[in-house]
């Protein structure tokens, strides 16, 4: 991140007051607790905003070279991502134009593929999703062999940013869906990182409940008061809206002592977690000494998948340097998933039951108010 950004929200900070309330939004807010547990909203949600897109489908890095591929779902669709022997990124439905069969696995992400080869009959298509082969067909298909290639989707990359649209051809502009945000991201230099491992997992609850309980810090003191609670703060966090899109950061609870320094010398990194949701499936960490990104992938409307990576700023040259980032990576999947989606499961439970009428964002919550606040209004719009 840019310095002289750094100091523009450490200045937040040191402006803000007791408790960090400067950084409070104007007030609180009410949300109907239906949103998180009907499934028709649900399924409004899924057309709108993950099926129409675009989605966050991954980094640059995830997809090196040519033949490199990352797969996944999307509100059911199976999609694949590869990259080109020109540099350029295919965007596929991951399905055989034949009888369906996913070419590649579903949740998968590989390296050096030289065609997609189907696994039920065989065909053979090229990278580009032109239809190479039908092995033993004896002319049996020459009369669609004009509409067997695979079912292409917009695809784009940039600031080591890679999105996609599963439903419909519209093309993509990165900046459009930043909003604004591309100025931070870009300056992290996303493009010279470099992947060390992903975990996937399902948890029990509504895909929103993940935004929820990582946008804000309020819970650390209670909830990670033998983890997180004696590091960080719990007050507030930075907030900034960028569209539908927004930035946390968390704070450690020892930031005042930057501002003994020089102003020259302010550095937020030390002190922040930087977070860029990127709404609907996204998010992308910056951690003082790496990269963290998470996608979300909703199943059902108390059912969420989580695809967690981590990326170091270069290539780990020793086994104990790359190991030092999985056990960064394992930290954080202990934390999260025996703390924060542990108790969020249990939440789902209740709202599943109809126990609560609505749910309350504090002002000293920031993050979740402008999050529902694009949410509905993408459903309102269609309702």
């Amino acid at each position: 991140m840019r310095h002289e950004r750094q100091v523009q929200l450490l200045k937040r900070v040191a402006a803000s007051g007791d408790h960090l309330k400067g950084l409070h939004a104007p007030g609180s807010a009410t949300n109907r607790a239906a949103v998180y547990a009907d499934p028709a909203r649900f399924a409004l949600e899924r057309e709108l905003l993950f099926r129409r897109g675009p989605v966050f489908f991954g980094l640059s890095v995830d997809l090196t070279e040519p033949g490199s591929y990352r797969a996944m779902r999307v509100d059911g669709i199976p999609l694949v991502v590869v990259r080109q022997a020109d540099g350029s990124l295919g965007a596929f439905v991951n399905a055989c134009r034949h009888r369906g069969a996913p070419l590649v696995d579903p949740a998968s992400q590989g390296e050096a593929l030289q065609a997609f080869h189907c696994p039920y009959h065989a065909w053979t298509y090229e990278l580009n999703g032109k239809l190479r082969a039908r092995p033993f067909a004896a002319g049996a298909f020459d009369d669609v062999a004009s509409s067997c290639n695979l079912l292409r989707r917009p695809v784009a990359e940039r600031y080591g940013l890679i999105f996609v649209r599963p439903e419909g051809d519209a093309p993509i502009d990165v900046d459009d869906v930043l909003s604004g945000a591309q100025d931070d991201l870009g300056s992290f230099g996303l493009d010279t990182y470099t992947h060390i491992a992903s975990r996937t997992n399902e948890w029990n609850f509504n895909w929103k409940l993940f935004f929820d309980t990582f946008s804000e810090s309020y819970h650390i003191r209670s909830l990670h008061s033998r983890t997180l609670a004696p590091t960080f703060n719990s007050d507030c966090v930075i907030f900034e809206p960028f569209g539908r899109n927004l930035l946390s950061v968390g704070l450690r609870a020892n930031v005042h002592e930057e501002f003994a320094k020089p102003e020259a010398e302010w550095s937020l990194l030390p002190y922040g977690t930087i977070q860029y949701f990127l709404v609907p499936n996204g998010l992308v960490v910056h951690q003082l000494d790496h990269v963290e990104t998470w996608i979300i992938e909703p199943l059902s409307v108390n059912r969420t998948r989580t695809t967690t990576s981590i990326y170091a700023p270069s290539p780990p040259q020793t086994e104990k340097s790359r190991n030092y980032f999985v056990k960064n990576l394992d930290l954080l999947l202990h934390v999260t998933g025996v703390e924060d989606f542990a108790l969020m499961q249990q939440v789902q439970e209740s709202l599943d039951a109809g126990a609560l009428p609505e749910f309350v964002y504090g002002a000293n919550e920031p993050p979740l108010i402008h999050f529902h606040e694009q949410v509905n209004r993408v459903i309102a719009g269609a309702t």
